[in-house]
């Protein structure tokens, strides 16, 4: 199955690069002086974009191939947009030859959405090199044209190799008409100043990425400084408090383990606040590196941690925190010697949402309680809550 798998989407990537091979011989002409300057800085500047794509907020890629390929279709025609993917490719391919295939077709499925929008705005009276911005019908469905070929030509590319497809994402839409849009309005620009205009646009298009990245890299700082830890680099206690609440409203199992060091006063008083924390910067990313990739592991206040385990089960949480449990005791820290048995220790409180309780409150309060019952006892123990032990809890 993997073979076939495999043999179809050669297939369908040859039958794309053999269309696009007919449709360059079809629409070959000589380019002018204008035409080479903009195919070449187009080619660049999404090749450039390509390879260090702007991420936004919401985790999407911001590249410009899309509206750099209707200002070259509507400001020059069919043959310009396929020079330009050609160029396009060859600087991407130039960085990393052994992925030559998926790069092709990666340019090749945005040269051929270009050339069926483009034949769809001409259909609808749509004029190359003669940009009419009160033409609102053509503008709009050669947008919505590239976009949907678009979707077409890559859902089939997925589904053959994987088995799935992909769907519209309102907020990607909402970015790509914006984009969209502004490149309609700078075509017009380009009309009127011909090949200044477009090197023009290119350092704008240069200084606006730069703002961009700056913008969006101090956005991402904001919101790290927002929800991490400063000393530890765990999430903080707000957004521990967000997560579980999330978690909950949305009816999923989750799994909640609270710890707490073990005589880390006689530490901190012994060796002083900095080593203190040095102690606790140090569990911090043991407790990373042990929590699972759809876990989330928080500072819950002073030498207090917890972890949060959604779809996780209580028989693998409580194996997970002897594991941590165990793993913090057998490591060695600075000065373990001075504290009793001679090793850094810590004790742990498992509840679980929804058997062990019912709501956010309880949840944490019954960890909270497992936990508090080893640390007045034994310590250096995992413990699970029993709301039958405390009926006013669950």
């Amino acid at each position: 199955m993997k073979y076939l798998k495999s043999n179809l989407l050669n297939i369908y990537i040859y039958c794309c690069m053999i269309l696009f091979l007919y449709l360059f011989l079809t629409y070959v002409r000589m380019l002018t002086t204008e035409e080479w300057i903009a195919v070449v800085l187009v080619a660049i500047i999404a090749a450039v974009f390509e390879l260090r794509p702007i991420l936004l907020p919401n985790g999407e890629d911001l590249t410009f191939i899309s509206p750099l390929l209707l200002i070259v279709g509507i400001q020059y025609g069919f043959f310009p947009i396929l020079v330009t993917i050609l160029f396009f490719c060859i600087v991407i391919v130039s960085r990393n030859f052994q992925a030559w295939k998926p790069i092709s077709f990666n340019g090749i499925q945005y040269a051929l959405s270009a050339i069926v929008a483009l034949h769809t705005y001409v259909f609808v009276g749509g004029k190359i090199g003669s940009i009419d911005l009160s033409h609102v019908l053509s503008y709009s469905l050669f947008i919505i044209i590239y976009h949907f070929t678009n979707l077409f030509l890559v859902n089939i590319y997925i589904y053959t190799r994987e088995r799935v497809t992909i769907s519209l994402d309102i907020r990607s839409i909402g970015v790509y008409f914006t984009l969209m849009t502004f490149a309609i309005l700078i075509t017009k620009i380009i009309e009127v100043e011909g090949a200044v205009g477009i090197i023009l646009f290119s350092v704008v298009l240069m200084g606006l990425s730069i703002v961009y990245r700056t913008y969006y890299k101090m956005y991402d700082d904001f919101k790290t400084l927002s929800i991490k830890d400063g000393l530890t680099g765990l999430y903080n206690h707000r957004f521990f408090q967000q997560k579980l609440e999330e978690v909950i409203v949305e009816q999923q199992d989750v799994a909640l383990l609270l710890l707490d060091i073990d005589y880390f006063k006689i530490y901190n008083d012994k060796f002083g606040h900095p080593k203190g924390d040095i102690l606790l910067k140090d569990v911090s990313d043991l407790l990373l590196r042990m929590t699972p990739a759809d876990g989330f592991a928080c500072r819950y206040g002073g030498e207090e941690f917890s972890i949060i385990l959604p779809t996780c089960k209580t028989e693998d949480a409580l194996i997970l925190a002897e594991k941590i449990r165990e793993s913090i005791s057998t490591e060695s820290f600075h000065g373990v010697e001075e504290l009793p048995n001679q090793k850094v220790t810590v004790s742990i409180g498992v509840s679980a949402f929804p058997y062990l309780a019912q709501t956010k409150e309880n949840l944490i309060k019954g960890a909270d309680t497992a936990l508090y019952h080893v640390k007045n006892t034994v310590k250096n123990r995992v413990e699970l809550f029993n709301p039958y032990e405390n009926e006013g809890i669950s």
